[in-house]
């Protein structure tokens, strides 16, 4: 029985490690949730409260070196605190959870200030991504500073 279990541990390891690193391949399955992710940043950029609401759910968490916000209308009240002058992506890395949930994992480079703090130079980014009504809306978003 123990070598039976240790199979079954390995073989629900494997499985489970296939779904959850598994990396759609660059097609157009993803050009629909990379299209929201550029608006999203462009929005941010802008500081267009409304385009913001569309693509994040009320829920939003934010986490970053500088700021927390566990709501979207926080984060949107506290939007004219965060001064981007750059901010340039590396490639996105796309895992695909479900067809309707998504991670998205890159490195940023930054400069800028929130409240008065400067933003850290080099970041990873994590950010979840979910489909409803057939519009992808970014879920969570998360930095942590590189060296």
């Amino acid at each position: 029985m123990p070598i039976r279990s240790l199979l079954l541990a390995v073989l629900c390891s494997l499985l489970a490690g296939s779904v959850l690193f598994a990396q759609d391949p660059p097609d157009n399955k993803n050009a629909e949730l990379l299209k929201a992710i550029q608006t999203l940043d462009t929005a941010f950029e802008k500081q267009d409260k409304d385009a913001i609401r569309k693509l994040t759910d009320p829920n939003h968490i934010s986490i970053a070196p500088t700021y927390q916000f566990f709501n979207q209308e926080d984060q949107l009240k506290a939007l004219p605190e965060l001064k981007i002058s750059v901010f340039k992506s590396g490639p996105k890395r796309i895992i695909r959870i479900t067809p309707e949930t998504a991670l998205v994992a890159y490195e940023a480079n930054l400069e800028g200030t929130y409240a008065g703090k400067k933003l850290p130079g080099r970041v990873q980014i994590v950010e979840s991504w979910v489909r409803r009504r057939g519009k992808w809306m970014e879920t969570s978003y998360q930095e942590t500073p590189l060296p």
